[in-house]
């Protein structure tokens, strides 16, 4: 199970560079904005994994399986806020040098599908603010609930 979960990842992320790639760069702005955003989704990726972890660890019947996946998913909390900020540092930096690249044609369904991502990434940031400060079961499930959907309108703007 572990080993579908990292190849979904992997090709993910691969399926993703080589879109990229494909649809190549006008300037070294955009090659920079892509590789920003690239970088981003990454972390994202990896923070949106901690829930596959805890599902993991509730479903899972060895006990060993637990008590691994419960010391990872502990590291890995630690590093949850951290990549979180950066990722969305790198997702404003990754949407300034779009829109500096792109600076004509700023009313386009791609960067419109960035600029909806960007306002649930900011509900998704708050629900895990208000996560953190009061951790309730309603919380929790609107911020993984918020997480995906995120995710949802950051592939549909990479795909778009």
């Amino acid at each position: 199970m572990i080993f579908r979960w990292l190849l979904t990842n992997g090709l993910t992320i691969l399926v993703i560079m080589s879109v990229s790639i494909y649809r190549g760069y006008d300037s070294n702005a955009v090659l920079f904005g892509k590789l920003l955003g690239q970088g981003a989704f990454i972390l994202f990726l990896v923070n949106l994994n901690m829930y596959f972890v805890f599902l993991l660890i509730r479903k899972s019947r060895i006990r060993d399986v637990k008590v691994s996946l419960a010391k990872t998913s502990k590291k890995m909390m630690k590093y949850h806020v951290p990549f979180a900020v950066t990722a969305t540092l790198l997702i404003l930096t990754h949407a300034m040098f779009m829109g500096y690249a792109h600076f004509g044609s700023l009313f386009q369904a791609k960067t419109a599908s960035g600029a909806v991502a960007i306002l649930v990434l900011s509900v998704l940031l708050y629900s895990g603010y208000r996560r953190r400060q009061k951790a309730t079961g309603k919380r929790r499930k609107f911020h993984y609930t918020m997480a995906f959907i995120f995710i949802a309108f950051a592939l549909g703007h990479i795909f778009l």
